[in-house]
């Protein structure tokens, strides 16, 4: 990558972050240069993610990761279902280190990825764990543990919410990020009155710099 590449990149992030409404320090730019050179990295080798490009990877993996981040209020512990390469929980981590984060995964390459990055970021506060949910034995360890399940792999919203509901507390929140349609999947699922569950709020945003429309579904118990 030229010197030039990665300076335009580094703009390019800056100011994405910018509108929507998140600062970023100068050492955290810098992590997550180094987490877009290591996907590409990896990604020659092994098929971590299908968008090659490193400026579309900053649109559709940072900065809609980032799109969250003011949404978790700080030291909030957070589960990623179906994390992949570490969307958006590497990305949250790396901008709030107070998050107490754990990423589940069914793909073994892409937890060792995760756990590389999590070793050589020094990042404190997050396990990678290589499961395919459910699991008895990660339900039984991770019971009501949680603030915030989140997950962007939920191509399924009744599946996400069913596998999710067991992990969060009383009082956690479920979140699902979708598209443009997402509101309209959410109040025709049956599944979320089955598990007691409302959807409290959603936040549409657009994706700096491609005008693609995403929701964030936020769903929490109907005694919260």
């Amino acid at each position: 990558m030229t010197t030039k590449m990665r300076k335009d990149l580094k703009e390019f992030l800056l100011e994405g972050a910018g509108v929507l409404g998140v600062a970023l320090t100068e050492e955290k730019v810098k992590a997550f240069g180094f987490l877009l050179h290591e996907l590409m990295k990896w990604n020659r080798k092994m098929n971590l993610t299908s968008i090659k490009d490193p400026f579309e990877i900053v649109v559709k993996h940072f900065l809609d990761s980032l799109a969250v981040s003011p949404h978790l209020p700080p030291g909030s512990s957070l589960l990623d279902v179906g994390s992949g390469a570490g969307f958006p929980c590497i990305v949250l981590k790396i901008y709030d280190q107070s998050l107490k984060v754990t990423s589940i995964d069914s793909s073994r390459k892409k937890i060792s990825f995760q756990r590389h990055l999590i070793r050589q970021l020094r990042l404190e506060g997050i396990d990678a764990v290589h499961a395919h949910l459910p699991d008895p034995g990660v339900v039984g360890k991770c019971n009501k543990s949680f603030d915030y399940a989140i997950s962007r792999a939920s191509g399924n919203l009744e599946s996400f919410l069913r596998i999710a509901r067991p992990y969060i507390k009383d009082t956690g929140i479920i979140i699902a990020m979708k598209g443009k349609m997402g509101v309209k999947e959410a109040l025709n699922n049956i599944t979320v009155t089955r598990l007691n569950m409302r959807l409290q709020r959603a936040v549409s945003f657009t994706l700096p710099f491609i005008d693609v429309n995403r929701t964030l579904l936020f769903f929490a118990g109907k005694e919260s």
